[in-house]
């Protein structure tokens, strides 16, 4: 059964100065309505942690206080 899940998987490599979009969660407060977006950004991946994780910081240059799990980025196609 796990062989079956894994061959379908595509692993997500991320680098420094990729830009990446963020997934908005349901518990946030930018979550609320029905029609809201699912996506906020772009971000800029500032820094890559070997446990698949990405510390980010928007545009202007302001650092996220906290690192982002893979799971919750994409990348963003300009």
């Amino acid at each position: 059964m796990a062989r079956a899940y894994n061959k379908k998987v595509r692993p997500r490599n991320f680098e420094a100065g990729q830009l990446v979009l963020r997934r908005l969660l349901p518990h946030q407060v930018e979550a609320k309505d029905k029609f809201s977006p699912n996506w906020q950004g772009p971000f800029v991946a500032k820094k890559v942690l070997p446990n698949e994780a990405l510390y980010l910081t928007d545009i202007d240059g302001k650092m996220a206080e906290m690192a982002i799990n893979v799971d919750a980025v994409k990348r963003y196609y300009v």
